[in-house]
């Protein structure tokens, strides 16, 4: 049985490109919010903001009618009726909730909050650690949701694995990384901040690496008939120039080898652009490798 015998996900349930986008910026924003908490600069915050609001518009426009979720939402609000075991639902308050405290923490940013005095609340919110931990907490499950939505898709059985959330999670915290190193470059982070954040971007690559080869195996090796056309669209097929080349050479490799250049011989500038371009580039390939690659399960009559 080939790829030919069986409809991958993208051709019935279209989850394309936009949920390719959506991932990504939810990525960026979940763990770029778990950064935050050891970086406390305006630009990442307002880099968490724009992926939020980003990721959000991606995801809405999805729907094919769009108004029909904030209806649904004001219905379930009014009626108090919610169903707590809905990912959807899960998702839409974790990334709600997490928007709004983005936006607090960008308020405590703005010169004018300081001057506003109704508004100097935010400031104050904004220095708060307790506050700033639950802001990376919801970053962070809001990263492990958008693994976990895939993981409980029936019928696809690529996605369902726990090293999906665990891949999002590591991928996503490299995304952070990269945001981290683009600021050092345009002098809005200490050069400290950035040696750390390449010797943590080393470690993990490594750990990605390390996923991507055993979600490919454990997929090809022990899944099912589906899991194994989507692992082979992935590794061999298709989608391998996406795999090898987008998520592993310059996903990996690159910011791997200019990450070890850097500790050895020192920063260079030019060089962590690079670096950091070709991570959040690898980090967008690796969620629309597996995005793209999921197949249903063959019904054998």
């Amino acid at each position: 049985m080939g790829a030919a015998d069986v409809n991958f996900q993208v051709q019935i349930a279209h989850w394309g490109w936009s949920i390719v986008w959506f991932l990504w910026f939810v990525g960026i924003a979940g763990m770029g919010s778990v950064a935050y908490y050891f970086v406390r600069k305006a630009a990442l915050s307002y880099v968490i903001f724009g992926s939020l609001a980003l990721g959000l518009v991606f995801v809405v426009s999805h729907l094919g009618r769009w108004w029909n979720l904030p209806r649904t939402l004001w219905t379930m609000v009014t009626n108090g009726i919610f169903n707590y075991t809905s990912w959807m639902i899960i998702g839409i308050v974790l990334l709600s909730i997490h928007l709004i405290l983005s936006v607090v923490i960008v308020a405590s940013h703005l010169p004018w909050t300081r001057r506003v005095g109704w508004l100097t609340w935010t400031g104050t919110l904004g220095r708060s650690n307790a506050f700033l931990a639950l802001y990376a907490f919801l970053g962070f499950m809001a990263t492990v949701y958008s693994g976990f939505l895939l993981t409980q898709a029936a019928g696809i059985p690529l996605w369902n694995t726990s090293l999906i959330p665990i891949l999002w999670v590591v991928s996503g915290s490299i995304a952070a990384i990269a945001v981290i190193e683009l600021m050092y470059v345009f002098g809005l982070v200490e050069s400290s901040v950035s040696t750390l954040a390449v010797r943590l971007g080393i470690g993990l690559d490594a750990i990605k690496l390390l996923a991507v080869l055993a979600f490919l195996h454990v997929a090809l090796s022990y899944g099912s008939a589906g899991a194994r056309i989507g692992a082979t669209a992935m590794a061999s097929g298709e989608y391998a120039w996406m795999t090898w080349g987008g998520v592993v050479v310059l996903g990996i490799l690159v910011p791997l080898a200019i990450g070890a250049y850097t500790v050895l011989v020192g920063k260079n500038k030019a060089l962590l652009v690079v670096s950091s371009v070709a991570a959040l580039a690898g980090v967008f390939f690796l969620r629309a490798v597996v995005l793209l690659a999921g197949a249903w399960e063959p019904l054998v009559l």
